[in-house]
């Protein structure tokens, strides 16, 4: 079996390559290559898409969430309920606008405990639920406990393009949605991207003229606010353009890779990550106590694998800022030490992922074992 990537382009469909080409060849035949109609065009398709009235591209998911913080009115003084099992980049977000990053544990599918969050002495003005792993969190009930405290709500919805709950998209059920189209993502770029969506227009409105430099709608030289740059660039708009028709058929591929990944491993006793119904499978994630042995025996059997993540954010965060006193989270700190994530993309085989799954028959011993 030639050696399977974690996640790989290998497998690309020659048609699909030639898309893109012909889609990056429309943006340099056109000149325009900072804005222009080929990043309205993805806006537009994207919104419509999300069902919203606005979405606004950005350089990438980073910003998507600085910019809405910062748009929202949240800085200095402010604290901001986070998920303790995230990446870092939605930490940092939050301390990048002055405001402070307070870590909320995890349930065991990922995702933010809202027990927890709703169990909080702690005065927020923002909290940022994020969409793990291709999953929803229940924004129902956070939206009615951000309404019962006066809180705002940005959707990290990085890893979860195309997710529902209750029929309703991720990104859409906030004051804002933000999203990242790294390469990995089930709506990828070919570098990064990103974007930030909302139905409100007077914060579209802010939204547009702050990511360019906080100029005025169709004059640049006159300025609303101080702002920064942070656009959506033509070539990986065109791309996006392409790969949001084909979004929902990849997200119908993940899911079907996941249910071949647990019917051969319901076989055994390896223990598979607990995803709610409604998640697209950004990852598909096992757990062992003896993890990087595992990663070593499948490695040896070229099988590349990934693990979201080796430290929980909150450690992470803290390391950084010494002054600050990291908590204990059981359940973010569990995921962290016991957590592996296995190829998944649209275009990896049924037959490399049969391999997968046979290769952990193989070592179920070493997978389970307890250190």
């Amino acid at each position: 079996m030639e050696h399977i990537d974690f996640f790989s382009f290998k497998n690309v469909p020659p048609a699909l390559k030639e898309t893109w080409l012909n889609s990056i060849a429309r943006v340099v035949d056109s000149g325009r290559f900072i804005g222009g109609p080929i990043v309205e065009e993805f806006e537009n398709s994207w919104a419509q898409y999300l069902s919203v009235n606005h979405a606004i591209g950005v350089n990438n998911g980073f910003d998507a969430i600085k910019v809405a913080l910062h748009v929202l009115g949240i800085g200095p003084g402010d604290f901001v309920a986070v998920p303790a099992h995230t990446f870092i980049a939605t930490w940092l977000a939050v301390e990048s606008v002055g405001a402070t990053p307070i870590g909320i544990d995890c349930t065991e599918s990922g995702l933010i405990d809202l027990n927890e969050l709703e169990m909080s002495g702690v005065e927020f003005s923002a909290v940022i639920p994020v969409h793990m792993h291709g999953q929803m969190v229940n924004m129902p009930r956070l939206m009615q406990w951000a309404k019962n405290k006066g809180a705002v709500v940005v959707e990290d919805c990085a890893q979860a393009h195309g997710a529902e709950y209750e029929g309703k998209k991720a990104g859409t059920w906030g004051d804002i949605g933000a999203f990242s189209f790294y390469p990995t993502k089930n709506l990828g770029a070919f570098g990064d991207a990103g974007a930030i969506v909302t139905d409100n227009t007077e914060l579209a409105l802010k939204l547009r003229s702050y990511i360019n430099y906080g100029s005025s709608q169709g004059d640049k030289y006159t300025y609303n606010m101080r702002g920064i740059n942070s656009r959506l660039d033509p070539i990986q708009a065109a791309v996006l353009l392409v790969n949001l028709q084909s979004l929902d058929e990849w997200n119908l591929a993940r899911i079907r890779i996941a249910e071949r990944y647990k019917k051969g491993l319901n076989r055994t006793t390896i223990k598979i990550f607990p995803f709610e119904k409604n998640s697209v499978y950004h990852h598909f994630i096992i757990f062992s106590a003896n993890r990087d042995a595992v990663i070593k025996e499948l490695m040896g059997r070229g099988i590349s694998t990934e693990v979201h993540y080796p430290r929980s954010a909150s450690e992470n965060f803290h390391k950084l800022n010494t002054s600050s006193n990291a908590l204990t989270y059981k359940c973010a700190e569990s995921l962290a030490r016991q957590t592996l994530s296995l190829p998944i993309s649209p275009w990896i085989s049924e037959k490399e992922i049969d391999y997968i799954i046979q290769s952990l028959i193989d070592i179920e011993d070493l997978v389970t074992r307890e250190v």
